[in-house]
């Protein structure tokens, strides 16, 4: 039976165009956001999505109540799906991080992000991984439905194609509200959609 996973980046905040690292801190969606949510909503109605599942940020929660009310859905809120505890980095922008850790900015450039007081690469993939094995046992020949946040797809889908986390940054997944696909069936996942935003355009 093949289950299918539309995995989905919450709508705009603000501090996503300031480039501002947000982190566990709860940051609302604003206008653009809340349009885009709205937008997806009405691209998703007829698709028969059976259960509906969002990170406890704001964020996402807020991007996810919007898609499911169409549905009849009601989003199940999970904290396995937050975004990556970035410790110190909370609040930060890109230049803040680049001038106050030099050295963990350059190792960043990389791919290999390791916030101080936060969550390293394993630590997220191992929790990426827990998250959407728990859904395929969960939910089995059915079309289900996450919102969550950008380091949480990035990974998860490495875990997908069954790439290591040495090669984190190697996908774009800058589209707010950009839908990705996953199938599992007979115990094997493959990505069939990679951040496609075309609700938006």
């Amino acid at each position: 039976m093949k289950t299918t996973i539309i995995l989905i980046r919450h709508g705009l905040t603000d501090w996503n165009i300031e480039r501002r690292w947000q982190g566990h801190l709860d940051v609302s969606l604003n206008t653009q956001g809340i349009a885009q949510a709205k937008a997806l909503s009405q691209r998703l109605v007829t698709w028969p999505i059976q259960a509906l599942y969002s990170s406890d940020l704001q964020r996402a929660a807020q991007t996810a109540t919007i898609l499911g009310e169409p549905l009849g859905l009601q989003p199940v809120l999970k904290r396995s799906w937050r975004e990556r505890d970035v410790g110190e980095y909370q609040g930060l922008t890109h230049e803040n991080i680049k001038i106050q850790y030099p050295e963990q900015f350059q190792d960043m450039s990389q791919g290999n992000i390791s916030p101080p007081g936060g969550e390293d690469n394993q630590d997220l993939y191992a929790r990426a991984a827990a998250a959407i094995e728990e859904l395929v046992a969960n939910h089995p020949g059915k079309m289900i439905a996450v919102v969550t946040h950008g380091a949480m797809l990035h990974t998860t889908i490495l875990y997908v194609l069954g790439l290591p986390i040495e090669e984190y940054g190697r996908l774009s997944l800058s589209g707010n509200t950009g839908i990705s696909i996953v199938e599992a069936n007979n115990g094997r996942l493959r990505l069939t959609r990679l951040n496609d935003t075309a609700h938006l355009e």
